[in-house]
């Protein structure tokens, strides 16, 4: 065989083995920019907390919430879509209104999401006190901007719901502040009106009742807003204009009652006893399985409503256990640095090698996408996953080698897969020296220098390639 075909034969070999997938890899990790669209050396520091990740998946959307710290004042939202390979911060929230925790959050129109949470403001005097803001976003940033809602210190956050594109919001207000209302009414503000809010008063929901208590609210595109109420002991459910009244339940319900129709958020580790439709009737809900301890849960869009993407803890046992539409998946580090995922009871199968900054990514989430399945966590570490639980996206050598972040490997390797071609073809076209003799010899001295210039970076790159 020539010379020069000899070289492009090896060229095309190594060339291949570097880019063939090995099996495990590490993680893929999304690259952070923020709201002006600068790179981000990591994600911030508060995003994703254990009990706060992540808020909402949409798709292939993940809303995640990242309150207010050190490196990030006031706090704001990320979006990260693992299926791009990219995360992105919404731009920060006012400084008066700091990110504490979300309460609510309930997906509109045309990929649209209407968030309302609890923030800490400074009062004219100095003292702090908290309020409830209303937001919208979508994948472009926000829609509409944070915004304070009325009612006072303590408001009580009842439901949310959409009026075609604009986000409505339902609240028990603790006093009269900015509003007309009394304590006992349910105020109903749209989200960038600048009117003042509709208020709903007592009467109008309680039929006249003096012990009535609204305890959610949530909005039907057909008939309007709906309230449950609370009176005489009993729960039911009456509409706008006060008509209507569903058969009563007892109040004791309400502490392990799931209010996703409202768009509620439910308190981390509480699992639900009993579950709101969105005709108003309460049904009681799937205890979590036994043997297993509930974790905090992310919410899904599905099909025209949200869904619990539940996940628990084995006691005992190691792990985390997900479960998706009654199919249940078991993700796992080992002790020898691997991500295992299993479906069910089966067999575990290492699809993942845990390394910085991923090492704790067996606890992340795993979402669904329209590609299947993908194991996220919330520094944007992901690995993509087939029906069958199987490494869908593994990385070949050169990405293997990017993601390890050593100086130098990729020249590296470089050298060692294309220096020898790029030293001998020359030499095989060149009609110099002539005597056929001095050409071989030629070429056993280059030959010999690619091999004394690539045996040292070789034996270094062979731990990272291993």
């Amino acid at each position: 065989m020539p010379p020069s075909a000899a070289g492009l034969l090896w060229a095309a070999v190594l060339g291949l083995v570097a880019l063939w997938p090995q099996h495990p890899t590490g993680a893929r990790q999304l690259s952070w920019r923020d709201a002006a669209g600068h790179p981000l050396a990591s994600a911030p520091s508060s995003c994703g907390g254990v009990t706060r990740f992540p808020l909402l998946v949409d798709q292939d959307r993940v809303w995640l919430p990242c309150p207010a710290a050190p490196d990030l004042p006031t706090g704001t939202f990320a979006l990260l879509q693992p299926r791009r390979g990219k995360a992105r911060l919404l731009e920060p929230l006012p400084e008066r209104l700091a990110l504490e925790r979300v309460e609510g959050v309930l997906p509109g129109p045309g990929g649209r999401v209407g968030i309302v949470y609890r923030a800490s403001t400074t009062s004219a005097t100095g003292g702090a006190r908290d309020a409830l803001v209303a937001a919208v976003a979508d994948a472009e940033g926000w829609r509409e901007l944070p915004e304070r809602l009325p009612g006072g210190a303590g408001s009580r956050l009842l439901g949310l719901g959409w009026a075609g594109y604009r986000l409505e919001v339902a609240l028990a207000p603790a006093r009269g502040e900015d509003t007309r209302a009394k304590a006992a009414d349910a105020v109903l503000v749209r989200v960038g009106d600048r009117e003042l809010p509709r208020i709903v008063t007592r009467e109008e929901m309680c039929l006249d009742r003096t012990d009535c208590v609204v305890r959610a609210a949530w909005n039907t595109s057909i008939r309007g807003w709906r309230f449950l109420v609370e009176d005489g002991g009993t729960l039911r459910e009456v509409e706008e204009s006060g008509a209507g009244a569903a058969e009563g339940q007892s109040p004791r319900l309400l502490a392990g009652l799931d209010l996703r129709v409202a768009g509620r958020m439910r308190p981390p580790n509480l699992p639900a006893t009993h579950q709101l439709e969105p005709d108003g009737s309460i049904l009681p809900a799937r205890p979590p399985p036994s043997g297993l301890r509930p974790l905090p849960s992310a919410l899904v869009v599905g099909d025209n409503r949200l869904e619990t993407l539940s996940r628990f803890v084995p006691e005992p046992g190691k792990g985390i256990v997900h479960e998706w539409r009654g199919q249940r998946w078991s993700t796992v580090s080992g002790a020898e640095g691997l991500l295992r995922v299993g479906e069910d009871t089966g067999a575990l199968a290492a699809v993942a090698r845990l390394e910085s900054p991923c090492t704790h990514l067996a606890s992340g989430f795993l979402v669904p996408s329209r590609r299947g399945l993908t194991l996220l966590g919330p520094e944007g570490c992901h690995v993509g996953l087939t029906a069958s639980g199987q490494r869908a996206d593994p990385l070949n050598l050169l990405e293997h080698l990017e993601y390890a972040h050593r100086p130098h490997a990729l020249p590296a390797l470089l050298f060692v897969v294309l220096g020898l071609p790029a030293l001998l073809i020359p030499a095989s076209v060149s009609s110099r020296p002539r005597a056929r003799d001095h050409r071989l010899f030629v070429r056993a001295v280059l030959a010999s220098c690619y091999l004394l210039g690539a045996l040292p970076p070789l034996s270094w790159l062979w731990p990272l390639l291993s």
